[in-house]
C-alpha cells in the first residue's frame, strides 16, 4: 500500500489522467496502433500492481507479466517502422504511467518481485526462442521432437545412455530438492533416510545399466542382450517416457536449487519464490506451446517474437531493479514527470514523422497529435508540480477547490495554445512551397505559441 504522501491530492490525480487520455487520443489519431499499445501499458501496470498480493495474485501476476510483455512485443513489431514503434512504445510508457499516477507508485516489494519475474521469464523466453529456432532449423515441429527424443543416440548404446541421464536427473532432484518442502521438522530424520534410500538406489540403479552396456559392448553376451534390449531401444513409447522423466527431474532440480537460494537469503516468514517462478514458467510455456501447435505458424517469427520477448523482459528485470533503489532511497522520480517526459517524447516523434511541409491531411493529423501531446505534457508537469507541492504542504486531503482553479487556470492556457500553433503550422505549410521567408515567419509564431505557452504554465 502507499504512503499517505505518495501522490497527488484526488482532484489533481484525475485533472492528470484527462490529460494523459487526451494526449493518448491525440496520437492515436494520428498512429492507430497507440490504442492497442495503451492498453498493453494498462495491462503492465495491473500486472505489478497484483504482486503486492497474497501468493495467488503474485503467481497469477507472474503468469500474467510475460504474456502481456508478448503483446507489447507483437504490437510494436507491427508498427511497421521505427517511427510506428517509437509511438507504439511511447503508448505503453504513457498508460502503465498514468495507472500509477492514479493508483499510487508500486511498493518496493512489488517492484522486486516484477524484477524477479520478468529474469525468471526472460531466461525460459530464451530457451523457448532456442527451441523455436531449432524448430526452424528442422523444418517443423514433429522433426525437432524426434531429435530431442533420440538425442542419446539409437540403438541399445542409446538407450543404455538415456537410462543413465535419465537416472542421474532424478537423483539430482532428489539431492537438491529440500526437506523442507515435502516434511515437516518432526518428520526430517525419517524423509532424511528415505532420501539417502533413494539416492542409493540411483546409484545402484546407474551401476547396473554401466555394467550391462560393459557387457554388452565388450563381451561376447551380446547377442544374448541384443534380442531382449533391440525392441525396447526402438521403441518410441519408451524414448518419450526417459525424455520426459530426464525433462521434470531437471526442471524440479532447477526449481529446487532456485527455491533453496532464496530460502536461504530471505529473513521473513513468507516466500513468493516458488508462485513467481512457476507462474513464470506457465506464462511462457503455454503461449509458446499455443502458438506451436497451430499448424500455419512460421518458426521463424515465432524464434524472434520470444528472442525480442527475453531482451525485453531482461531490461524489464534491471529497469524494475533499478526504480525499486531509486524508490528505497526516495530519489525516484514521480509519475507526474514521467509521463509529461512520455507525452513530449510522443509528441516529438509525431512530429517527425512528417516528411515535408504540406497543407494536406497527414500533415494536420501529425501537428494536431504534435501540439495537443505537447501541450498535455506541459500541462501535466505544471500541474503535477502543483498538486506534489500541495500533497507536502497540505496533505493527500488538501481542498478542492484551489486545484479545480489550478486545473482550470492550466488547460486554459494549454488549450488556446494549440489553436495557435496549429495555425502557425499551417501558414508555415501554404506559404513553404513559394515563400522561404513567410514560411520561416510561420513556424516562428507556433514555436513562440508553445514557448509562450510553457512559460504562462511554468510561471
Amino acid at each position: 500500500m502507499s504512503a499517505p504522501d505518495d501522490r497527488v491530492p484526488s482532484t489533481t490525480r484525475w485533472g492528470i489522467a484527462l490529460a494523459a487520455l487526451v494526449g493518448t487520443v491525440a496520437l492515436a489519431v494520428h498512429d492507430p496502433m497507440v490504442a492497442p499499445a495503451a492498453l498493453v501499458g494498462t495491462g503492465v501496470a495491473a500486472t505489478i500492481g497484483l504482486f503486492a498480493g497474497p501468493h495467488r495474485r503474485i503467481s497469477a501476476a507472474a503468469m500474467l507479466l510475460p504474456t502481456v510483455v508478448l503483446g507489447g512485443v507483437a504490437v510494436v513489431g507491427l508498427g511497421g517502422g521505427p517511427i510506428r514503434a517509437l509511438t507504439s512504445a511511447v503508448g505503453i510508457l504513457v498508460a502503465s504511467v498514468t495507472c500509477s499516477v492514479v493508483r499510487g507508485r508500486p511498493t518496493p516489494s512489488a517492484l522486486r518481485r516484477t524484477g524477479e519475474a520478468a529474469l525468471c521469464s526472460a531466461v525460459v523466453a530464451g530457451g523457448a526462442a532456442l527451441l523455436a529456432f531449432g524448430i526452424d532449423a528442422l523444418s517443423g515441429p514433429a522433426p525437432m521432437i524426434d531429435a530431442i527424443l533420440w538425442l542419446t543416440g539409437e540403438g541399445v548404446s542409446g538407450l543404455l545412455v538415456g537410462l543413465v541421464v535419465t537416472i542421474a536427473a532424478i537423483a539430482c532432484a532428489l539431492l537438491f530438492v529440500p526437506l523442507a518442502a515435502v516434511t515437516v521438522p518432526s518428520r526430517g530424520d525419517s524423509a532424511h533416510k528415505a532420501r539417502n534410500a533413494l539416492l542409493l538406489a540411483a546409484g545402484i540403479a546407474i551401476s547396473i545399466v554401466v555394467a550391462i552396456a560393459v557387457l554388452t559392448v565388450l563381451s561376447p553376451l551380446i547377442a544374448l542382450f541384443e534380442p531382449v534390449l533391440e525392441p525396447i531401444a526402438a521403441s518410441t513409447f519408451v524414448r518419450g517416457l526417459l525424455t520426459i522423466a530426464t525433462g521434470s527431474a531437471v526442471a524440479v532440480a532447477v526449481l529446487a536449487l532456485v527455491v533453496r537460494k532464496s530460502w536461504l537469503e530471505t529473513d521473513g516468514y513468507r516466500n513468493p519464490t516458488v508462485p513467481i517462478v512457476v507462474g513464470s514458467v506457465l506464462g511462457i510455456t503455454l503461449p509458446f506451446v499455443g502458438v506451436t501447435g497451430v499448424g500455419s505458424f512460421d518458426p521463424a517469427v515465432v524464434a524472434a517474437l520470444f528472442a525480442a520477448a527475453a531482451v525485453v523482459l531482461g531490461v524489464g528485470w534491471l529497469a524494475a531493479w533499478l526504480y525499486e533503489g531509486a524508490v528505497v532511497r526516495g530519489e525516484a522520480p514521480g509519475p507526474e514527470l514521467v509521463l509529461a517526459a512520455g507525452l513530449a517524447g510522443g509528441s516529438i516523434v509525431a512530429g517527425a514523422s512528417v516528411e515535408t511541409v504540406a497543407l494536406e491531411r497527414e500533415t494536420i493529423r501529425a501537428g494536431t497529435a504534435t501540439f495537443v501531446a505537447l501541450a498535455a505534457a506541459l500541462f501535466t508537469y505544471d500541474v503535477g508540480r502543483y498538486g506534489r507541492t500541495l500533497a507536502t504542504e497540505v496533505g493527500a486531503d488538501a481542498s478542492r477547490r484551489p486545484q479545480v482553479v489550478r486545473l482550470g487556470w492550466s488547460g486554459t492556457v494549454a488549450v488556446v495554445g494549440i489553436p495557435i500553433a496549429i495555425l502557425g503550422l499551417a501558414g508555415a505549410a501554404v506559404l513553404a512551397p513559394t515563400l522561404s521567408v513567410p514560411a520561416t515567419a510561420g513556424v516562428i509564431v507556433a514555436v513562440t505559441a508553445t514557448v509562450g505557452g510553457t512559460w504562462l504554465l511554468f510561471r
